[in-house]
């Protein structure tokens, strides 16, 4: 519980201080839309994107794995369509912003594993 909560905080932190200095095209208006960006992520990834990992599989496995990189994108693509206040302009804000926030999420595993 305790890694899951400082997976969350960091997150949060990565999303509101990194991630609109790193990528032009991505801006969030406060700390609190941050933590609920943090907390629908990490929804997502507890509960969603399992399932599209074993739907996609076969892609993933023809396209050596770049298929779950756009599943990435396109899942921060959507966080950012439902929640006012954290916006992403282009495919590409998409991209550099989802790649960003897989680095963070490593380093915050191995900082907390």
């Amino acid at each position: 519980m305790k890694k899951f909560i400082l997976h969350i905080i960091g997150t949060a932190l990565v999303v509101y201080y990194l991630l609109p200095e790193l990528v032009s095209g991505i801006s969030i208006d406060s700390g609190r839309t941050a933590v609920i960006v943090a907390l629908l992520f990490a929804l997502i990834n507890f509960a969603i994107k399992p399932i599209l990992r074993v739907i996609t599989l076969p892609l993933n496995l023809l396209s050596f794995g770049l298929f779950g990189l756009l599943i990435n994108i396109l899942l921060f693509w959507f966080v950012a369509s439902i929640i006012d206040g954290f916006i992403v302009v282009d495919f590409m804000s998409a991209l550099w912003g989802a790649l960003a926030l897989t680095i963070a999420n490593w380093i915050l595993d191995k900082l907390t594993g």
